[in-house]
C-alpha cells in the first residue's frame, strides 16, 4: 500500500506542472521578503523605515509586510512613538 501511495504521488509530480509565471512571482516574492527581513535585523522597523531601507514604495512595502504578518513570517511588536504606525520584527 505504501509503494502505491509513492507511485501516485511521483505520477501526479510528473504529471503537473506549475506555470512560470508563478515559479517567477514566488522567487520574486522570495527575494523581498528577504530583503525586509534583513532590513528589520533584530530591531523593528514600521512600513516607511521598511520601504526606505529596501528601496521600494510605501505601498508594495505594505502589501509585503501583510502577507509576511498573515503568514506568520513576521509579527507586531510595538507602536511607534507618535502612534501613527506598527513596529514589526521577524519571529525568532
Amino acid at each position: 500500500m505504501k509503494d502505491e501511495k509513492r507511485e501516485t504521488y511521483k505520477i501526479k509530480r510528473d504529471s503537473f506542472q506549475v506555470a512560470q509565471e508563478v515559479k517567477d512571482s514566488l522567487k520574486q516574492f522570495n527575494a523581498v521578503k528577504k530583503k525586509i527581513l534583513d532590513a528589520m535585523g533584530n530591531e523593528g522597523c514600521t512600513i516607511p523605515q521598511i520601504a526606505a531601507q529596501t528601496g521600494i514604495n510605501r505601498s508594495e512595502a505594505l502589501y509585503y509586510v501583510m502577507s509576511m504578518l498573515k503568514f506568520g513570517w513576521i509579527q507586531v511588536v510595538g507602536v511607534d512613538d507618535k502612534d501613527e504606525y506598527y513596529i514589526y520584527q521577524g519571529k525568532k
